[in-house]
């Protein structure tokens, strides 16, 4: 089981294109999130159920993804890029990191309550919420920095495919978007995974959830 634990990220893996990401927003609720943060160590803007600050970020990541599993969610990897701190000008920093965006298969009605919770244990400034049919898209906040602050919510439009931004994921190196106006990849579930894996997945989300 240690062993399954420390060599999680093994499990990270896989590729993804747009064509399958729209129709999994068409039918779904879906949501974009990391673990990834410049300096996890600094709890400053945290609040007190944030887990795993003394983990690195892929480790921290491999512990999101787990539990993402765990929850009955479909989960890829794509790259990710964003301002933390945004508009607090002395700590403000670009950071590229590991993203994951994740398909509420189930369509369970706790699903954003789920998202929004592990945003906060994982103290990011905010979580991307897609609708179902992608229109209306907004960020809601999971800590306390200044943009967009706990619980508050910034609308980012409707979802659009293959054009630059500020803001924005990469998928095969083409730039998922969400603006005004209005895509085959592999998607990771937990039934896809060995009886031994799932022990390690359903171990890592015990500890995430439960603060174990």
């Amino acid at each position: 089981m240690k062993d399954l634990m420390k060599n999680w990220s093994q499990y990270l893996l896989s590729e993804s294109s747009l064509s399958r990401i729209y129709q999994h927003i068409t039918e779904h609720d879906t949501a974009l999130l990391t673990a990834f943060r410049d300096d996890a160590s600094d709890l400053s803007s945290c609040l007190e159920t944030a887990v795993d600050a003394e983990l690195s970020n892929k480790e921290r990541n491999r512990n999101l993804k787990a539990t993402l599993l765990s929850l009955g969610y479909g989960v890829t990897a794509v790259d990710g890029s964003f301002i933390e701190n945004y508009g607090n000008l002395d700590k403000q920093v670009e950071v590229k990191e590991d993203s994951f965006f994740v398909v509420n298969l189930g369509d369970s009605p706790n699903f954003t309550e789920a998202i929004t919770s592990l945003g906060t244990k994982y103290c990011q400034d905010s979580v991307l919420i897609i609708p179902q049919g992608g229109t209306g898209a907004y960020l809601y906040g999971t800590n306390n920095s200044d943009f967009p602050g706990i619980d508050g919510t910034i609308e980012v439009g409707d979802f659009f495919g293959g054009s630059e931004a500020e803001f924005m994921t990469r998928v095969r190196g083409r730039p998922i978007v969400f603006k005004e106006g209005k895509g085959e990849y592999k998607l990771d579930v937990y039934e896809n995974h060995s009886r031994n894996s799932r022990m390690a997945i359903k171990a890592i989300a015990k500890k995430v959830l439960g603060g174990d």
